[in-house]
């Protein structure tokens, strides 16, 4: 299987993932959230999110160990995340793994796919 085939496999679990909890988890704390640069082009900024809370916290050591875990609707994340990201020019981090990193997406690309998804499965507000 090709690295393309694991990262769309990888990717539709994400989404099928969220869909089916109608949530989206990160790491925050009144300072911040966790970030780290993309590893595609280091002058871009990641926000890191998980597909669920077990993930988020398996990641709260090192630079992210003050941080909580912390989840959002799917519609929060839909209506007012990914616009105000896609604004400030940042990436999603999808289900982000200390050193080994995850799953670059834009904001508006992630959300285009979200709707798409919430066309057919629909979004429970």
């Amino acid at each position: 299987m090709s690295s393309q085939t694991t990262i769309n496999k990888e990717y539709q679990l994400f989404l099928n993932e969220i869909f089916t909890h109608q949530e989206i988890w990160l790491l925050e704390s009144q300072e911040g959230m966790a970030c780290h640069p993309s590893f595609e082009d280091n002058q871009q900024m990641c926000i890191l999110f998980w597909s669920n809370g077990i993930l988020a916290e398996a990641e709260r050591d090192g630079d992210f160990e003050n941080l909580e875990a912390r989840n959002l609707s799917l519609a929060e994340f839909m209506e007012n995340w990914l616009p105000g990201m896609d604004d400030e020019g940042v990436v999603c981090g999808l289900n982000w793994q200390n050193e080994e990193g995850g799953m670059e997406i834009l904001p508006a690309d992630l959300l285009e796919d979200l709707m798409k998804q919430s066309s057919e499965k629909g979004v429970q507000k």
